[in-house]
Formats: C-alpha cells, sequence, structure tokens
C-alpha cells in the first residue's frame, strides 16, 4: 500500500493519505489491546513502530514507514514463538 502512495497526486494522494493513517491507527490500537492482554513486550516495540510509520507516512516518507512496518512484523511474529512453545509444553502441539 506504502509504494503505491508514492505514485499519487495532488486529491488522491490527500485521500489516500487519510486512509492510509486512519488503517494504521487502527493497527496500532489492535496491537496495543494485544499488549495489554498478553503484557508481552514485543506487541508494544510493534505499536510504536506503527506510530513511527504513521508519522512518516505522514510527511511522504513511504520508504522509511515501509521499513518500520516490517519491523512491527517482526516483533508480532517473534512473540508467535512464545505461544508455541507454550502449547509445545503443555502437549498441545
Amino acid at each position: 500500500m506504502l509504494d503505491r502512495l508514492g505514485e499519487l497526486n495532488g486529491e488522491e494522494l490527500t485521500g489516500a493519505s487519510k486512509i492510509y493513517s486512519f488503517f494504521l491507527e487502527a493497527l496500532e490500537g489492535e496491537i496495543n489491546i494485544a499488549y495489554n492482554v498478553l503484557g508481552i513486550k514485543e506487541f508494544e516495540l510493534a505499536g510504536t513502530k506503527v506510530k513511527e510509520a504513521a508519522d512518516k507516512a505522514h510527511y511522504n516518507q513511504y520508504e522509511e514507514a515501509m521499513k518500520l512496518i516490517s519491523e512491527a512484523i517482526s516483533h508480532v511474529a517473534s512473540s508467535g514463538q512464545w505461544a508455541m512453545q507454550t502449547l509445545k509444553n503443555n502437549h498441545l502441539l
């Protein structure tokens, strides 16, 4: 999505940027809910990365924003290792 924003101009760019900002705000909210429920530090770090990505996108720094989103995904994926290990330890997997 971010790589396409750089191709837009004028009102298209304004509208797409607003929609993307709403998406990132919602994503950050969901990540924060996961952090509050689970207390896993990786979710807090992911939420911070998404917030930083939203800031970068706001200033049309799309490449940096994409990098931050990738880092956020890595943090969330890393937290999945904990869940997998818990399932294995309890012989559920």
